[in-house]
C-alpha cells in the first residue's frame, strides 16, 4: 500500500482506536470477563492494559527505532523471512479467530434485540456487505468516516452513561474483587487479547508522511479507551448486583433498558441503537480492512482491498459454525484469548531480542 496524497492526522487515528478498542466496554467483552470476576469486572481491563502495556511500547519503541517499516516488515527484517511469515501469520490468525467470534456475537445481538423475526444469514449478509463496500473505499476515507462519526458515538455514550448514573447504587461495588484477588488477576492476564487490536493497528504505521502522528494518535487513542472501558465497566458494576451481573450476556442493552426518562418515555433503549450501530459497522470495517492489510504484507499483495470480500465471506461462514452465543463466547473466544494472549506478550520481546543481537553482530 502507498502512502495517502491526504495524510491521515492523528484525529483519525484516535477515532479508529476509540472504535476498534474503547467501544468494546459495549459490546459482549465485559459479559466475557464478568463470568467469573462478577462485580470486579471494572478491575479486569486495568489488569490487561498493565499487563500487555509493557510489550506494547517495546513494539512501539522498535517501530520508532526501525521508523521505515510497519508491523509485518518489522518482524521480517528482525527474524527473517521465514521465522517471520510464521510469526506474522499467528498473529494474522489470532486477529481472524477475534474478529470472526466478535462478529458472530454483535450479530447475535442485533438479532435477539433488535430484528427477532429477521433470518440471522440475511442480517449477517446485510451487514458484512455494507462492511466490505466501505472498506473498499481505502484506509483513508475509513479514518475519515470514523473522525466523521465519532460526534454521534461520543453523544450516545454520555447519554448511557448519564442515565445510568440516574439509578446507581455505589455499594453495589462491594466486594471490590468479586469472585476473589485470585480471580481477577487470573481473569485479566488470561484475557488479556481481548485488546490485541492495539497491536494490530501497527501494520499502518507508514499510512503517515510523519509516523509521530502514529504515535501520537496510537497513544491518545489508547489512553481514552482505557478510560471509558473502565468507566463503562464501574457503571455495569454500580448497575447491577454481584448475583446477576455475570448472568447477563448484553450489559450494555440491558443497562438501557432498565432505566427510564420520566413516565412517557420507558423504553430508551431504541434512541441509544443509531449510535451503537455505527460504532460496530465502523469496528468491523476497521478490524477487517486491518486484517487483509496484514495478509497482504505477509504474500506481498499490493491490492489487498480484493481480500476484502473472501476473508469476509470466510469469516461470516467459520462465525456461523458454533450452535449458540453461548458457544461461541464463553467456550471458542474465552479459549482463543487465553491460547493467544502469550503470543502478544511474548513475540514484542522476541523482536526486541533480535535487535539487540542484530546491535551487537554489527
Amino acid at each position: 500500500m502507498e502512502l495517502n496524497k491526504k495524510p491521515l492526522r492523528i484525529r483519525e487515528l484516535v477515532a479508529m482506536i476509540f472504535m476498534l478498542v474503547g467501544l468494546k466496554g459495549g459490546d459482549t467483552t465485559p459479559a466475557l470477563f464478568a463470568d467469573k470476576a462478577q462485580n470486579a469486572i471494572w478491575i479486569v481491563p486495568i489488569i490487561s492494559f498493565l499487563f500487555l502495556l509493557g510489550p506494547f511500547l517495546v513494539l512501539m519503541y522498535l517501530l520508532k527505532k526501525y521508523e521505515k517499516y510497519n508491523l509485518v516488515e518489522l518482524i521480517f527484517h528482525l527474524i527473517g523471512k521465514k521465522a517471520g511469515t510464521l510469526l506474522a501469520l499467528l498473529i494474522f490468525i489470532s486477529g481472524f479467530v477475534a474478529m470472526f467470534t466478535d462478529m458472530r456475537n454483535v450479530m447475535e445481538e442485533i438479532n435477539y434485540l433488535y430484528f427477532p423475526n429477521s433470518p440471522t444469514l440475511v442480517l449477517y449478509v446485510l451487514f458484512l456487505g455494507i462492511c466490505i463496500l466501505v472498506a473498499l473505499k481505502g484506509f483513508e476515507t475509513i479514518g475519515s468516516l470514523a473522525w466523521a462519526l465519532t460526534p454521534v458515538i461520543v453523544v450516545t455514550i454520555i447519554a448511557v452513561l448519564a442515565v445510568d448514573l440516574k439509578d446507581a447504587v455505589l455499594s453495589r461495588v462491594f466486594p471490590i474483587f468479586g469472585g476473589g484477588v485470585n480471580t481477577v488477576l487470573i481473569e485479566g492476564i488470561s484475557k488479556s487479547s481481548a485488546f490485541l487490536e492495539l497491536f494490530l493497528i501497527t501494520i499502518a504505521y507508514q499510512a503517515f508522511h510523519q509516523t509521530k502522528y502514529f504515535r501520537g494518535g496510537i497513544y491518545l487513542g489508547s489512553s481514552l479507551s482505557f478510560i471509558l472501558i473502565v468507566s463503562f465497566y464501574v457503571i455495569y458494576a454500580i448497575m447491577f448486583d454481584y448475583n446477576s451481573i455475570n448472568n447477563i450476556a448484553f450489559l450494555y442493552q440491558e443497562s438501557t433498558e432498565i432505566v427510564t426518562l420520566g413516565h412517557f418515555f420507558t423504553n430508551i433503549s431504541t434512541l441509544f441503537m443509531v449510535g451503537w450501530m455505527f460504532s460496530n459497522f465502523l469496528r468491523f470495517i476497521i478490524f477487517l480492512y486491518l486484517l487483509c492489510w496484514i495478509f497482504g504484507a505477509i504474500f506481498e499483495i499490493k491490492r489487498f482491498e480484493g481480500l476484502l470480500l473472501p476473508l469476509g465471506f470466510i469469516a461470516m461462514i467459520i462465525s456461523l459454525i458454533p450452535p449458540s452465543f453461548v458457544v461461541n463466547e464463553l467456550i471458542l473466544r474465552e479459549m482463543t484469548l487465553q491460547m493467544v494472549t502469550p503470543l502478544f506478550f511474548l513475540f514484542p520481546f522476541l523482536l526486541w531480542g533480535a535487535s539487540y543481537w542484530k546491535g551487537r553482530k554489527a
